[in-house]
């Protein structure tokens, strides 16, 4: 596309097109306490989630039926636990989690562990389902 496609598009009053370029902040929404730690929603649309979580110590063991999840580790170091099988994590790690699959992140120090959580379909809170529960 070239740049004058490009000034045409930010002229077109479409709010759809509107939308597709709005600027996101992290830092600009709330932390929401929950299951998998400090969570901001950064984005969703029909199909996908954008998650930034917050791990202190450990989320709780859960799992979805209908979400597939992308992990991807921004800050700290850590442990996925996935089943019986223990990953250790650090800063630039990138690890899937199919849905159906028993999962939860630790942190591994004093530091906290910060993860981009990527989701397909969008979350949806009644798809996760607690150990125990």
């Amino acid at each position: 596309m070239k740049r004058r496609d490009l000034v045409q598009l930010k002229k077109c009053p479409n709010k759809k097109l509107d939308n597709m370029f709005k600027k996101i902040n992290k830092n600009e929404i709330k932390q929401k306490r929950d299951p998998c730690g400090l969570v901001r929603e950064l984005y969703h649309s029909d199909n996908l989630s954008i998650a930034h979580n917050t791990i202190l110590e450990s989320a709780r063991n859960h799992m979805h039926r209908t979400i597939d999840e992308t992990y991807y580790v921004l800050k700290g170091k850590g442990k996925l636990i996935i089943g019986k099988e223990i990953l250790k994590i650090k800063e630039g790690d990138i690890i899937p989690v199919s849905k159906g699959t028993w999962h939860y992140l630790q942190s591994s120090d004093a530091t906290p562990l910060e993860v981009l959580v990527v989701t397909t379909p969008k979350y949806n809170p009644e798809d996760l389902f607690l150990m125990g529960k």
